[in-house]
């Protein structure tokens, strides 16, 4: 058995108690953790005063006979 396709993508937010979110209008993902790691350090980098976590998503899928009616 295989383990579930991973992804991973970035929230911010620009103080404590703020709504965690993904940046308007981006909707990247990275297979690689590495390169997420990279992007997220580049993040922190570029707004300091912001809160940046990387967050997993991960897949399952389930495969059934379908009903033929």
């Amino acid at each position: 058995m295989t383990s579930p396709p991973v992804t991973y993508f970035i929230q911010s937010r620009p103080h404590p108690g703020a709504p965690w979110q993904r940046a308007a209008g981006v909707n990247t993902t990275w297979e690689s953790k590495p390169l997420a790691m990279q992007r997220l350090a580049a993040r922190r980098e570029m707004q300091p005063n912001w809160e940046d976590r990387l967050m997993e998503r991960i897949t399952t899928v389930t495969e059934r006979p379908s009903a033929e009616d």
